[in-house]
């Protein structure tokens, strides 16, 4: 089903009807097997590579920082002085160049753990989200949240296992291959998984070994295959 995308597409345009916006993008933390997990709105998709390749550990709401909390709706002014943030290299090396200046992100959770990110930006112009507007987003919150787990989550983990059990694949190999999944390179998923090269590869030729694969664009046929059928 192409449920997660045509769900994110609808939040964000609910979304843009509520406040003024300039873009946003919605972003699932651990995309499904079968789906990159992102959906934008007027937003280029380079521009949303570049930020996951380069610049979100610079994200002063980078949702790892979010991970222990319970907060919703945060904006990036929260978080960091304006003078601070226009000096910072996230600034001046990613916002400036693609005219962002402020930024709301909402975060949604499963037991505990932000499983999806939709972030709203605006121009300078647009001015900085009011607190009558941060208040009408927490309140869309749950709704938007709720929806996501009820529908989206079973399924997810119902293809996980199902992945995992047909291959014999340890948890951190199920991990790999989903990133494997969603076209990141190998540096990529040492940055995102926090392990050194060195393991990333160990682990991907076990991947290679438990479903007889040859190559990327091999295990790849191969699990898709196992999904549909």
């Amino acid at each position: 089903s192409n449920f997660p995308n045509q769900f994110q597409k609808q939040s964000l345009q609910l979304v843009r009807h509520i406040v003024p916006l300039t873009s946003s993008a919605f972003y699932l933390i651990d995309p499904d097997m079968r789906h990159r997990g992102v959906a934008l709105y007027n937003l280029e998709p380079d521009v949303e590579k570049e930020y996951q390749q380069k610049f979100s550990h610079l994200d002063p709401l980078n949702p790892r920082k979010f991970s222990s909390t319970t907060e919703t709706v945060v904006t990036i002014d929260s978080q960091i002085s304006p003078a601070m943030l226009k000096q910072s290299t996230y600034y001046q090396e990613f916002m400036k160049p693609h005219d962002h200046r402020y930024v709301a992100d909402m975060f949604f959770r499963y037991a505990g753990e932000i499983i999806a990110v939709l972030s709203m930006l605006r121009h300078e112009s647009m001015g900085p989200f009011t607190k009558a507007e941060l208040t009408l987003l927490s309140h869309l919150q749950p709704f938007l949240e709720y929806t996501l787990n009820a529908v989206y989550l079973p399924k997810r983990v119902a293809e996980r296992q199902s992945i995992q059990t047909h291959y014999s694949l340890t948890d951190r190999e199920l991990d790999i291959l989903e990133l494997v999944i969603a076209g990141a390179s190998n540096k990529a998923i040492a940055n995102e998984l926090s392990l050194g090269l060195a393991t990333v590869k160990t682990h991907l030729s076990h991947i290679f070994q438990k479903t007889e694969s040859a190559s990327r664009t091999e295990l790849l046929a191969k699990v898709f295959k196992s999904l549909t059928s």
